[in-house]
């Protein structure tokens, strides 16, 4: 009796067990009629590009402002490139600007009220590129077997 209750059990099992295992077989393919997803890669040095152009605005005259100079050209052309990968070259534009006023090489020697409101632009500069700029999302690399 034993013996029987126990096949039944083993069958119950082998028959849930075959339903979880079965492998399909047919081709995936994406549908045609989506766009291919976005992604925001210049989302993170948007931010960080924002607050440290905020920052500078009250390290300006001080040693540590060639630091803030370093990072917002840094990070405005991390920008362009993730902008340029993405085939959107109008980004371009402003993030070369302040990667050319900003910069620490050749510096340029502003000051005063209107050095400031070029801080809180290229702040906003930095937002609007973080939040708008989507670039297709690369495609996964094939798994080996």
């Amino acid at each position: 009796m034993a013996n029987g209750a126990l096949r039944a059990h083993a069958d119950v099992l082998g028959r849930e067990w075959a339903t979880r295992a079965r492998v399909e077989s047919a081709t995936v393919t994406r549908r045609t009629d989506q766009p291919p997803p976005q992604i925001r890669p210049g989302f993170l040095p948007g931010i960080l590009g924002a607050v440290v152009a905020f920052v500078g605005t009250g390290l300006i005259g001080s040693d540590a402002y060639l630091i803030i100079r370093f990072a917002i050209s840094i990070l405005a052309l991390i920008l362009a490139v993730f902008a340029g990968q993405g085939r959107k070259w109008l980004w371009l534009i402003p993030l070369v600007a302040l990667a050319v006023v900003w910069n620490p090489v050749v510096p340029f020697g502003f000051s005063g009220p209107p050095w400031v409101l070029a801080h809180i632009a290229a702040a906003a500069v930095f937002l609007v590129v973080a939040f708008f700029l989507r670039t297709p999302a690369p495609e996964a690399p094939a798994q080996k077997r």
